[in-house]
């Protein structure tokens, strides 16, 4: 635990916030392991009550912290839990076992106070496990409502990860998705598999959402589109369709979810009535820009109270349309990559940019990944794996890109492969920190960027 966290995450169901939680996990259940396992050596070898009065004690806690989250929870580590009232026990009987002039000291006398405080507090919270339920329940609700993000961020330029995956399961990211909120408008950049749901969590209530903008149509990027159209529809009461912005094509992706949800929007409007679910609120509409194959022209597809959005066509073929988009507030400024190959055109129009969103595709580790899959013959996955990075950009291209375009923040989304440990961040980027002077993040869901207007500053939170 204190020297390699992040193989201990399974054992113990632990998903880390980034560096934060490793170093949660490294300094207090580090210290509490090492902790307790020295006051036991030491105690040993003192035959002193004092000392291993005080891993029966803090063993006392765990104990009831354990108890306590099989009532709450609902279940608990029955192995953990049995581990530790096991050494509990043998604590307090060699501490019992001593010589009485040891064993009746203060500290036993400690250790046994808070043994039957343990007890007792734990029979209570069994005892009235539906009250205590009830009223936290209520209050995590009331925590949860009353989180307004949106309304406590400085008028600025904020960008977030709403999904930071791709196609390739990763139970830490959601499918691609980036929040945009520009003053209090807020726009969704690609909707992936689960990105309703995670923007939500990150205190961003959909029904917030001014429009959604989508690169292009490949599946990863459209799929949650149905879930944000239902979210922004019922949590705002729209009586409007929910803007969906994208290149040519948009009409026939909107239309077929639109189509798709067409059941589902007459039980949500008999069941909630119109005045929650206005049925002319339902689905989105379309509203597409043109791109030309090879062109590097740029297109204004939103202005309105400080903010533009532009347009411009990346190379990802064979898909075409596919677009990147960048973002105007006042003073600040972003670009979002979308999917791409390394593409020249976009150190043309992140030229100066406060932040640039790129995607990226480490071949070597991908190349373990393919040599995996032929290894133990699951020919579709290994071709798959062999044709992905054409289409995609290593993260020391897009280094290359940022540093050409003077980008002052590189932030990589869309990462291929799937990285569940933080500690496999140095292998994704490999040499990208050398290319790019300026500060690197390999993105993860709930992470958001910060530029305030008026000012030069760009800061980075983790709200997951």
């Amino acid at each position: 635990m204190l020297f390699a966290p992040a193989s201990q995450t399974d054992r113990f169901g632990i998903f880390p916030g980034g560096s934060a939680g490793l170093s949660t996990m490294r300094g207090d259940m580090g210290a509490l392991f090492l902790g307790m396992a020295l006051f036991i050596l030491t105690g040993a070898i003192s035959g002193s009550t004092r000392w291993l009065s005080i891993p029966a004690i803090l063993l006392s806690l765990v104990i009831f912290g354990r108890i306590l989250s099989l009532i709450v929870d609902g279940r608990s580590s029955a192995q953990s839990l049995t581990v530790e009232i096991l050494i509990a026990v043998v604590l307090l009987a060699t501490i019992v076992s001593l010589p009485r002039a040891k064993a009746r000291g203060s500290g036993f006398d400690l250790a046994l106070g808070v043994a039957v405080l343990v007890a007792v507090i734990a029979g209570g919270a069994f005892q009235f496990q539906r009250q205590i339920g009830t009223m936290l329940f209520s209050r995590m609700i009331n925590q949860g409502v009353d989180a307004r993000l949106l309304d406590s961020l400085p008028d600025g330029l904020h960008a977030g990860l709403c999904g930071s995956g791709s196609p390739l399961p990763d139970a830490t990211r959601s499918g691609p998705c980036v929040v945009v909120i520009a003053g209090k408008s807020v726009f969704i950049v690609d909707t992936g598999d689960g990105t309703a749901r995670k923007l939500a969590l990150m205190g961003i209530p959909p029904g917030r959402i001014d429009a959604i903008l989508l690169t292009h149509f490949h599946s990863d990027h459209i799929a949650g589109l149905g879930d944000m159209l239902i979210q922004r529809w019922g949590g705002g009461s729209h009586k409007d369709q929910t803007p969906v912005i994208g290149p040519q094509g948009v009409e026939t992706v909107v239309a077929g979810f639109n189509q798709a949800y067409s059941l589902d929007k007459g039980y949500r409007v008999a069941h909630h009535g119109e005045a929650t679910m206005p049925p002319s609120g339902s689905g989105g509409v379309a509203h597409p820009f043109t791109l030309t194959q090879g062109s590097d022209e740029v297109q204004q597809v939103w202005q309105q109270g400080g903010l533009t959005i532009t347009a411009f066509a990346v190379n990802h073929a064979p898909v075409f349309p596919a677009a990147a988009y960048r973002f105007d507030y006042f003073d600040r400024s972003l670009v979002i990559s979308g999917d791409t190959s390394p593409s020249p055109v976009l150190a043309k129009y992140a030229k100066g940019v406060d932040a640039l969103f790129h995607e990226g595709l480490q071949t070597t580790l991908l190349t373990v990944m393919h040599d995996a899959t032929a290894r133990t013959g699951r020919t579709s996955a290994a071709k798959i794996t062999h044709d992905i990075p054409s289409y995609h950009t290593t993260p020391e291209d897009a280094a290359r890109i940022a540093q050409e375009a003077g980008v002052k923040y590189l932030m990589f989304y869309h990462e291929i492969p799937p990285l569940p440990i933080a500690y496999m961040n140095a292998a994704f980027l490999g040499d990208a920190p050398k290319i790019f002077h300026g500060p690197i993040s390999v993105g993860k869901d709930g992470m958001l960027l910060s530029m305030p207007v008026g000012g030069k500053t760009i800061t980075l939170r983790e709200l997951l």
